[in-house]
């Protein structure tokens, strides 16, 4: 893994500064180097020089900031959208995860607002990292991971499974029941399918089931909750939506992904959609 890289887009803000925080971190444990992106977007050519100058001088004290840390950095920057730049750089075989601030509902300061944030981590096929600007756990431990329906989710289990090893970190396999409603077929095999693959690779995890007891359409506000008491320090999800919980998928998403317990979030998008 030593020669993989992370992705960390930047936009100078105290949410950018967290995402690069948590890469650290991770680069520490794993061996990955650190590639910070800034995307500059329309400015006019009176002050483009200067916007320019003014970026440069912004991305090497970053640099310079994680070298110090011990980590090899490098930067990039790129003019254009952030959803066609960020993903034109980030989907590459060589690197193994972006790391990117959301300001909640806001999320990145360029130009992402809303539910943007999400429409972003899906056009990425490697895993995406989303960390709040007040977020402070660097632990990754422990990992809750929501069973879903989606055909790919062992691409989420792969990489939770990954994380689990680099931080030694205890998996919760997590699921909200509503009563009187059985588990699918679905998720019955996908929480086999994450036991086997734990079990295997020798990771700790637990499953844990819970009957729905706070009143929504969806269970991200329950998973948030759980995760907030048990003291997550990650919650992986799969950032498309599958069939079987369609129809609220997207709000449920996005309630993870800006959720105010500040627990970054894992987005993983599946080989199948790329």
């Amino acid at each position: 893994m030593s020669t993989k890289k992370i992705i960390v887009p930047v936009d100078f803000t105290a949410a950018s500064e967290q995402a690069i925080k948590q890469a650290i971190n991770i680069a520490l444990k794993s061996g990955c180097t650190i590639s910070l992106i800034h995307v500059i977007g329309e400015i006019s050519k009176d002050s483009a020089r200067e916007e320019l100058v003014k970026t440069r001088d912004k991305l090497q004290e970053l640099t310079e900031n994680t070298e110090k840390a011990g980590v090899r950095c490098e930067t990039t920057i790129s003019e254009g959208s952030i959803f066609t730049e960020i993903p034109s750089i980030a989907n590459n075989p060589e690197n193994f995860m972006v790391v990117m601030g959301t300001h909640g509902i806001q999320g990145l300061k360029q130009k992402l607002l809303g539910a943007d944030i999400l429409k972003l981590a899906r056009k990425i096929s490697i895993p995406c990292l989303i960390v709040q600007d007040e977020c402070i756990n660097y632990g990754l431990n422990p990992i809750v991971l929501p069973v879903g329906g989606h055909d790919n989710f062992n691409a989420l289990v792969a990489v939770v499974a990954t994380l689990a090893g680099i931080f030694d970190s205890e998996i919760i396999i997590y699921s909200v029941i509503r009563k009187g409603e059985p588990e699918s077929e679905k998720i019955r095999n996908n929480t086999q399918l994450a036991e086997k693959i734990f079990s295997e690779s020798f990771i700790r995890y637990r499953r844990v089931r819970e009957e729905m007891t706070i009143i929504s359409v969806g269970f991200a506000r329950q998973t948030l909750q759980f995760s907030n008491n048990t003291g997550a320090g990650l919650i992986g999800i799969m950032s498309v939506k599958s069939e079987e919980h369609y129809y609220f998928a997207q709000a449920d998403k996005e309630t993870m992904v800006n959720n105010g317990h500040n627990i970054p979030i894992l987005c993983v998008s599946g080989p199948e959609n790329f």
